[in-house]
């Protein structure tokens, strides 16, 4: 296999809402995206963050708030349920874990705790419909036969 030219076509720089399923945290993600096309006239995309070279925005991008790697990300321009979104902090460079003053290695951000998810929610009210159905009728049948 030899080497392939690729000739740079444009760049731009794109803005991705994301949100996890997971906590529902929402963000944003600054991107540049470079255009190229091969020898063969082949497209050829490439993702950056700080002149880094990423997975695209849609490949599951980490949650700040919580850790997952699962986030979902829209089109560019759509804003998931919110209007005012933080830029996600840049991707750090490889090296040590940094220190703070006290010496000690930061704590991940346990701003955004774990949430009560909507298929938990639908379970537990099914839940507690299920139990209601079930004393009413052994309160029924009680009352029946004594």
């Amino acid at each position: 296999m030899g080497v392939v030219l690729v000739h740079e076509e444009f760049s731009t720089r794109e803005i991705w809402p994301l949100e996890c399923p997971h906590c529902r945290h929402v963000w944003q993600e600054e991107y540049l995206v470079r255009h190229l096309t091969d020898g063969r006239g082949r497209d050829i995309v490439l993702w950056l963050r700080s002149g880094v070279l990423v997975q695209p925005p849609w490949a599951g991008a980490n949650c700040p708030g919580c850790g997952r790697g699962d986030a979902r990300a829209f089109p560019a321009g759509h804003r998931p349920r919110y209007t005012a979104l933080p830029l996600a902090p840049t991707p750090a460079a490889f090296g040590p874990e940094p220190v703070t003053e006290s010496g000690s290695v930061p704590v991940p951000n346990s701003r955004y705790p774990y949430r009560w998810t909507q298929p938990v929610l639908i379970y537990a009210l099914l839940g507690i419909v299920f139990l209601l159905f079930t004393s009413f009728e052994v309160v029924e049948f009680v009352v029946r036969h004594h």
